[in-house]
């Protein structure tokens, strides 16, 4: 069993869908931190975020993230993962996996004959796979991530 409180609960993933693609705008001016430009908001073309996010449209799905490990990686508790089961994963990528029946998204790092699976919130513990002893499985690379801007607290 996962040690951690944030697994993925197997009714937060979802398959793509691709009957209710749909492009929407995309305005060509750049978003800067001071003043627009008001020549510039005219659009350049539609797009559709399953194009721009889904390479492997059959092997792609989306999963509902829980959880507050990998906040230091802008995973936010309700965020939307795009996850690519074709996509090869190396050390460092951020993956979904099935670990002894559960699943979680975590860093994947390569440790000789174990892999460790690392949060990225300092306050979660890894978890260590051991090849031929524990279950593990890899569902997919994490390619991105859709999420609500984190609520601002003001400091004191």
């Amino acid at each position: 069993m996962i040690d951690t409180p944030d697994r993925i609960p197997p009714e937060n993933i979802y398959l793509v869908n691709a009957a209710r693609r749909r492009r929407l705008p995309f305005y060509e001016s750049l978003v800067p931190a001071g003043f627009a430009s008001p020549a510039e908001n005219y659009i350049r073309e539609k797009l559709s975020l399953d194009e721009l996010c889904v390479a492997h449209p059959d092997c792609t799905y989306f999963v509902k993230a829980v959880g507050e490990s990998m906040i230091p990686d802008y995973i936010y508790p309700g965020s939307i993962l795009v996850v690519d089961s074709a996509m090869p994963v190396l050390s460092g990528s951020v993956v979904v996996a099935w670990v002894n029946g559960e699943c979680c998204v975590k860093r994947f790092v390569r440790k000789g004959h174990m892999i460790m699976l690392e949060s990225s919130n300092e306050q979660y513990p890894p978890i260590y796979v051991h090849i031929g002893r524990d279950q593990f499985r890899s569902l997919g690379v994490v390619r991105y991530i859709v999420s609500k801007p984190p609520k601002y607290v003001r400091p004191r």
